[in-house]
């Protein structure tokens, strides 16, 4: 998927400034090789617990983004045609 497609599911983006971490932070988490400037992810809450999330912009694969369940990585998403599906079976069936 391209960081487009993304947008256009309506995905989020976010980067260390709207997660409120300071250098002292990454260091912290182990983060502290990844480009302050340039590391960010997008996601996506479509009902209360169940929330979509990428792979960071310092982690693509090929070149391409994918997208999993937040608590259930073992789902991945890495074509726009699928993820939508499942955005659009989620919001049908939301009550």
């Amino acid at each position: 998927m391209t960081e487009q497609d993304l947008i256009d599911l309506g995905f989020e983006k976010t980067d260390l400034i709207d997660l409120g971490l300071e250098r002292i932070d990454l260091i912290d988490l182990g983060l502290e090789g990844i480009d302050e400037d340039t590391f960010y992810y997008y996601a996506l809450d479509l009902v209360r617990g169940l929330e979509l999330i990428s792979n960071d912009s310092d982690d693509l694969i090929d070149g391409k983004w994918v997208v999993e369940l937040y608590e259930a990585d073992r789902i991945r998403f890495v074509d726009k045609e699928n993820l939508e599906e499942f955005i659009n079976v989620v919001k049908r069936n939301t009550i």
